[in-house]
């Protein structure tokens, strides 16, 4: 490289702190000036000139480089962080709470282990650059396999269910983990897809189909049913931005035709088995087709709703009776707890909470500028909210009962590590939004009397056909 081209681009790069986007500048750079320079090669300049002038038109290199820095920053969405940890918040405060309920098996001393590990995996993945993970789809997917295979020979089994790997005297839920390690393997192969029409739909559905397998073996429904929702949105999101080429309409209705015919299937599996019958009829009378055996848990979450005060512990608590008149009250049921616990005013305060935390989710990916930096956060965001949405709902008996907890505030060390470790991703692609390479930048054409770099609306601008 020429020295004087070098001292230029030195010269613009010592202004910008992220080191990481100095190569990118450099090249752009330079192909910009070498691109003046052959110009004014043609208009009958000496080489040594036209390099001259070319480094001259590229305008003032400590402008340039203070302007580059304010634009590629790395930034922290802020209120993502705030309202993550005032609803921890909630969940330390009821686990506290529930530290004394000899039924629920809560050792605050091991949540608190939990909320650690938690936190460092969100600021773990909040400074890994997550575009290293785009070229890694097939590892991660096999990584994601390979934990579930393994829990099935060597997983601990719990009221017969083989879900859970012992390190030392934790437990991990291998599916909870697995989820997350599948989800970023899927949105890595839907950028290998791009354009390859309905193969690449039918490739990315086979390879969500097989990731099931594992998990339903468990058994583990809730959390294939999340990934199923997941699964969902993010090729209903691509085909509609026509993300895969061919025709949008076709796509969407195949995709929307063959979640129909899962839908069915499911309907007819539950009509022919009793047992599932019974789960429906429990259900849609909120246990009060079996008060006293399956539907207990509905029943009492009811009551507890019902006698519960608009602000402090329900008078109706007796020493002791809430912890044995309702299991799960640290983790399905641990907004019920909240509320009888702290009164219905603590209560609505987190859900409400809740729905802003999940609105600012959405209009921060909304925002990403990185195709596969959306796609990530928006399966990231998916997953939360779903557990969030269905949690809720569950609470109050608009949902059927499954084994899915509340993000945050139930007690539970891979749940609660998971949820963090997804604000981490959703945080990562954020940080890294404005560090976008020139060479997907539009580039503006401007008047010959001006330098080819231009600053407008605090955006640059770069224009190597400005002398033209």
């Amino acid at each position: 490289m020429n020295n004087k081209v070098k001292t230029f681009l030195d010269d613009v790069c010592i202004h910008i702190n992220y080191k990481a986007v100095h190569s990118d500048i450099r090249e752009e750079l330079t192909q910009h000036i070498h691109d003046l320079k052959d110009d004014y090669i043609k208009q009958g300049y000496d080489e040594e000139k036209a390099l001259d002038s070319a480094i001259l038109a590229m305008g003032n290199s400590d402008e340039i480089g203070t302007r580059l820095n304010k634009q590629h920053k790395p930034q922290t969405e802020w209120s993502l962080l705030v309202l993550t940890f005032l609803i921890a918040a909630f969940g330390c405060a009821i686990i506290y709470v529930s530290n004394n309920f000899d039924k629920q098996a809560v050792h605050f001393s091991r949540y608190l282990i939990y909320a650690i590990i938690g936190i460092g995996a969100m600021l773990g993945l909040y400074f890994f650059d997550y575009t290293k993970l785009k070229k890694h789809a097939f590892p991660v997917y096999i990584s994601a396999m390979s934990l579930l295979i393994i829990t099935s020979f060597i997983g601990v089994t719990v009221n017969g269910a083989k879900r859970w790997i012992a390190v030392g005297p934790f437990s991990i839920s291998s599916a909870s983990f697995a989820s997350v390690l599948f989800i970023i393997s899927f949105i890595g192969f839907l950028e290998k897809y791009r354009g390859e029409k309905a193969l690449g739909i039918v490739k990315l559905i086979g390879l969500g189909l097989v990731s099931f397998l594992p998990i339903i073996v468990q058994p583990n429904l809730s959390v294939a049913f999340i990934m199923i929702i997941t699964y969902a949105i993010i090729l209903f999101k691509a085909i509609s931005k026509n993300h895969f080429s061919g025709n949008k309409k076709i796509q969407l209705l195949s995709l929307s035709g063959l979640g129909l015919a899962g839908i069915l299937v499911n309907v007819f599996f539950v009509l022919s088995s009793p047992y599932r019958l019974e789960r429906i009829f429990r259900f849609l009378s909120r246990g009060q087709h079996d008060p006293k055996g399956s539907g207990w848990q509905q029943v009492m979450a009811d009551k507890w709703l019902f006698s519960s005060k608009l602000f402090g512990r329900t008078s109706e608590i007796a020493e002791g009776s809430l912890e044995f008149t309702l299991p799960g009250l640290t983790s399905e049921y641990v907004l019920v707890n909240i509320i009888a616990s702290f009164g219905w005013i603590v209560g609505i305060a987190l859900i409400l909470l809740i729905a802003t935390f999940i609105i600012r989710l959405y209009v921060t990916t909304k925002k990403v500028k990185s195709g596969f930096g959306y796609y990530l956060s928006l399966s990231a965001c998916t997953l939360i909210s779903a557990q969030f949405i269905i949690s809720i709902l569950l609470n109050f008996s608009l949902f059927p009962l499954i084994g899915i907890d509340m993000p945050f505030v139930s007690y539970g060390g891979s749940g609660y590590i998971v949820s963090m470790a997804l604000v981490g991703i959703i945080l990562s692609v954020w940080r890294r939004n404005n560090l976008i390479s020139y060479k997907v930048e539009t580039i503006a054409p401007i008047t010959p009397s001006k330098n080819i770099i231009s600053f407008t609306d605090g955006k640059l601008v770069i224009d190597f056909k400005a002398w033209k």
